[in-house]
């Protein structure tokens, strides 16, 4: 595990300026990334995708922005629990994560004394849900894969318990950062649950290496569906080449692509957010490449829930008796309900 800058010059091709500015970041953003997350990077390139999402950046200190724009903490009934959909809540499990990306919309939380949820908070929070009639639960952190496994299986198994529970998500970017990390004892927790999802996170085609690949089987011959979320992050994959390639591979490994999200306005992260119009740019360019099984929503989150945004609506219009829908160069007749 890496923590300090000493070692940093074995992975990445950093200059001393870079170095001297990181440790004045890391006083208020520490630095923390896995050994095996760090050999992915390309020590000849000083531009590197995985070198930007893991080593502190000057930038961080210089976006003065809201620690929680999303106002995940004032629509928080009871702690470590976010009630913003109706039908849906959010489970924060822990704020360690084995490899901090300089982008995390939860930064906040890397300045709070470490936390693991306790069987004490689980109980609380079942008993929220009871009465609240949630079908849809997210365990996100921090990395809920690295809580004891012995909470995790309360946690799971608690869950799973509750009759409106249809889903419970685990959005966890273990498979990315350290795959080795999910153990055969922690797919058969998950496998118990019964009603299980993976929400992995992607964002770079250099992440999808032999050894998440094999832990991505392990999920599905778990019987554990996989999505994945990418954010669109300026300098890293904000380019239409790398996002094609990256969500035709994840289809390959079958894994869904399901969001795409713009960098959100979070302090300390917002240098990495392209335009909106750059996002539908994209989107419009690769919708033109890939089937819809690989072509994630993009969206863009608000305190409110997100906004699914769209490159180009369709284009029709209503007659007498139907639709005519424009498609290329073409109209297309299509009639109306009976």
């Amino acid at each position: 595990m890496l923590s300090t800058l000493n070692c940093v010059e074995k992975y990445f091709r950093v200059t001393g300026k870079e170095v001297e500015e990181a440790a004045k970041v890391i006083n208020v953003f520490p630095f923390r990334c896995t050994e095996y997350y760090a050999s992915l990077a390309d020590r000849t390139n000083s531009e590197d995708p995985i070198k930007k999402t893991v080593f502190p950046s000057i930038k961080e200190l210089q976006n003065h922005l809201p620690d929680d724009p999303l106002e995940e903490e004032s629509q928080s009934p009871i702690p470590g629990l976010t009630h913003k959909y109706p039908d849906r809540i959010l489970i924060v499990a822990t704020n360690y994560c084995p490899v901090l990306c300089r982008f995390c919309m939860r930064k906040r939380n890397w300045k709070k004394q470490p936390f693991v949820i306790t069987k004490e908070q689980i109980d609380e929070m079942a008993d929220y849900i009871k009465t609240t009639g949630v079908r849809d639960v997210l365990i996100s952190g921090g990395e809920p894969l690295t809580i004891p496994d012995e909470i995790l299986e309360y946690l799971i198994l608690k869950l799973k318990e509750i009759n409106t529970v249809d889903i419970v998500r685990i959005g966890s970017r273990l498979p990315v950062v350290d795959p080795e990390l999910i153990t055969e004892k922690k797919l058969k927790i998950l496998e118990k649950g019964e009603k299980v999802w993976l929400n992995t996170h992607f964002n770079h085609p250099a992440e999808i290496t032999k050894a998440s690949q094999y832990t991505i089987k392990k999920f599905l011959e778990a019987g554990i569906p996989v999505n994945n979320q990418t954010v669109l992050l300026k300098g890293i994959n904000d380019d239409e080449k790398i996002l094609y390639k990256l969500f035709s591979a994840l289809q390959r490994i079958k894994v869904r692509p399901y969001y795409l999200f713009r960098c959100d306005p979070v302090n300390g992260v917002f240098h990495f957010a392209t335009t909106i119009e750059k996002g539908l740019k994209i989107m419009k360019n690769l919708k033109k490449k890939l089937s819809p099984l690989a072509l994630p929503y993009y969206a863009v989150d608000t305190p409110k829930g997100k906004a699914i945004l769209f490159p180009e609506g369709a284009k029709y219009r209503k007659c007498k008796t139907g639709y005519l829908f424009q498609i290329g160069n073409s109209q297309i007749y299509i009639p109306q309900s009976p």
